[in-house]
């Protein structure tokens, strides 16, 4: 009988697949070479389906709503059979490019190794799944491994490299053991099977990669197979509609959809009608309320106020200072667009006074998705920044974090100053990030050098994660958790108290001086190490929460603020504590923020800070919700007919 070999580069080498006799020197005929083209691609699908499924199950691991088992017993098989397509596709191709079988499927096991190892991290560090975008984090492994662990790190780029030298190893040995094959002619239709194999793993790749593009063949599929998007809960789309679907559904997308009637007769209206509340409000406030006065924007990174935790009992406060200071000046709550992370989509709410909810799901965030697109992006610093004062930001971080060395240029802000260019860089105990109060120090020295009132933003990252054995004298914490969890809350809440304490040395610096200055602090977002048991017995809201407050070392009303805020309300409660004039598109946010006081991707909060559903709105506030995002539109993504109108306060000179 004669012998049968795989297809193949080389006219003398043995098949990688090393599963099929060899060939007689004439080789084999066109039937046979289609034949055993057909049992390669066959067992590549069932590779890919392997592969679908070990994604699907390291997802499920964090099913916040049922166990593993059950989750993967209910998906969808038909939307699980799409997805191990498009791995097949990723698998096929490559095998099509490489004419490697090995090199093909180790190639295709350790990349979806990494992701479902990131995915994982992901569900349990911040609660939420992994997304295209995320991608942007490769270039910043230091910070990746030390979210994850040095272990888990080393452990996963060992097996992402034994995983294609394993391959190679048995392929050689393979070879070894078989006997050589005799010379045979290369055959065209080998190649042309080849390509064509490559043409129709192509086409299904171009279509996933145009997934959420008008006329997407494979969205077509995924919606005729029962898809059930869910745009206001991406947890739920990747348990709905699987792991690779919610991963195709965040893929770029088209940008948000005109609003009917947009256009820039229409926008001149708005601007008109808003120029006017912006009078009206202006009437009763000091048009030279922020002359000659510094401007300061602190994020305080996973900053929060842990007392509101029922059920938690804390050896004793971490943060005396805050609470004390918040008592006597403006402040409140701050309903956070995110849990465990997306600090950057806040710091663009609070900067632009635009929701990241108003983009559309696929449109998540803001910081590497939008802003790198555009050299100029309209925000707060067009009316507090130039030609009243020098713009310029402190991080110390890295400069393409959250592709911030693209962004706050395009928001305005003349000179940043990260990690590399600062003076103060101290850190606390094992702590590898910078601490508060060498941030502050930094600050301070920025507010002297500047020869001019000057506009700051700030961004910290002493809290940043993870919480482990970065003191050595945590504040001991009790509640229906695990010592392991009481272990990193206690590490977390002796930051917090570092920050308070480095909040009450920013204050007297600030007090000391004879520059006026008046600052916003907000914490971005709580920390991943609060347990499910605790947040789940405090509301919808709890996880969200975080404290805010207005400081200014001169005299200033405090203004009663109720329940909790949205980020993009905050700097209007700063001009309104300074009894500073206002933008038509500052006069806006605070007629919305009385009917929608937060109106965040997870969800909208009426007055009082109520949860509420947008069809439950008012008609009063439904109607200023329509105008804001068509003002939202048209700055951020549209014509930007009416963006010199809506950032110039009435009156003021130009």
């Amino acid at each position: 009988m004669p012998e049968t070999t795989a297809l193949t580069l080389e006219p003398s080498a043995p098949s990688e697949a090393a599963v099929l006799p060899v060939e007689a020197p004439g080789g084999p005929s066109p039937a046979r070479s289609v034949r055993r083209a057909v049992l390669l691609l066959a067992s590549t699908a069932v590779v890919a389906v392997v592969v679908a499924y070990g994604l699907e199950w390291a997802h499920a691991l964090n099913d916040p709503w049922l166990p593993t088992a059950e989750r993967l017993a209910l998906m969808n098989r038909e939307l699980f059979a799409l997805g191990a397509l498009v791995v097949w596709a990723v698998l096929v191709l490559l095998l099509a490019l490489t004419g490697r079988l090995w090199i093909a499927v180790s190639t295709t096991v350790a990349v979806a190794a990494v992701i479902g190892f990131a995915d994982h991290q992901k569900m349990q560090i911040r609660g939420e799944p992994l997304y295209p975008s995320d991608a942007g984090y490769l270039g910043q492994l230091g910070l990746l491994v030390e979210s994850v662990g040095t272990g888990r790190a080393l452990a996963l780029a060992g097996a992402v490299v034994l995983l294609p030298v394993l391959a190679w190893a048995i392929v050689a040995l393979v070879r070894r053991l078989r006997p050589a094959a005799a010379p045979r002619p290369r055959r065209r239709y080998r190649y042309a099977l080849r390509a064509a194999a490559g043409l129709l793993a192509g086409a299904v790749l171009v279509s996933a990669s145009s997934f959420n593009q008008p006329g997407s063949v494979l969205r077509g599929a995924y919606d005729d197979a029962g898809a059930t998007w869910a745009p206001w809960n991406q947890r739920e789309n990747y348990a709905e509609n699987t792991f690779i679907g919610g991963l195709l559904y965040n893929l770029p997308a088209p940008p948000p959809a005109r609003p009917a009637g947009y256009g820039e007769a229409r926008m001149a209206e708005l601007a008109a009608e808003y120029r006017a509340l912006a009078e009206t409000v202006n009437a009763s406030r000091d048009p030279s309320a922020l002359d000659d006065t510094n401007v300061v924007v602190v994020l305080s990174e996973s900053f929060s106020d842990p007392a509101r935790m029922r059920g938690v009992d804390l050896a004793r406060d971490p943060i005396p200072f805050t609470r004390d200071l918040m008592s006597r000046t403006t402040s409140g709550t701050m309903l956070s667009s995110g849990f465990g992370g997306g600090t950057s989509n806040v710091e663009f709410e609070v900067l632009t006074g635009m929701a990241v909810r108003n983009f559309g799901p696929q449109l998540h965030t803001p910081f590497q998705m939008l802003l790198p697109r555009y050299e100029e992006f309209p925000s707060f610093v067009s009316a507090l920044g130039e030609p009243g004062r020098a713009t310029a930001t402190v991080h110390p971080y890295h400069a393409n974090f959250y592709r911030r060395d693209a962004v706050y240029p395009a928001l305005g802000f003349a000179a940043s100053t990260f990690l590399p260019q600062m003076s103060h860089a101290d850190r606390i105990g094992n702590d590898t990030h910078v601490s508060d109060s060498s941030t502050f120090r930094e600050v301070v020295d920025e507010l002297r050098a500047s020869d001019r009132p000057l506009l700051l933003n700030v961004v910290t990252m002493q809290n940043h994660g993870p919480m482990t054995d970065n003191y050595s004298d945590p504040i001991g914490v009790a509640g229906p958790f695990s010592d392991a969890a009481a272990g990193r809350l206690g590490q977390y809440l002796r930051g917090l108290e570092h920050s308070d304490e480095a909040l009450a040395e920013l204050v007297g610096e600030l007090e000391a001086m004879d520059e006026r200055t008046i600052v916003l602090v907000y914490g971005d977002h709580l920390p991943a190490t609060w347990p499910d048991s605790v947040l789940n017995a405090n509301g919808a809201t709890a996880r969200y929460e975080t404290p805010w407050f207005v400081y200014a070392n001169f005299e200033t009303e405090k203004i009663e603020t109720g329940g909790p805020l949205g980020p993009t309300f905050l700097l209007d409660r700063l001009l309104a504590t300074a009894d500073a004039p206002v933008t038509p598109y500052s006069a806006l946010l605070g007629a919305l923020s009385q009917e929608v006081a937060a109106l965040e991707p997870q969800m909208m909060l009426g007055p009082g800070g109520k949860p509420v559903l947008e069809e439950d709105l008012s008609a009063r506030a439904a109607e200023l919700l329509a105008d804001y995002r068509m003002v939202q539109y048209d700055l951020s993504v549209g014509e930007r007919y009416a963006v010199e109108e809506m950032f110039e306060v009435p009156g003021a000179d130009s």
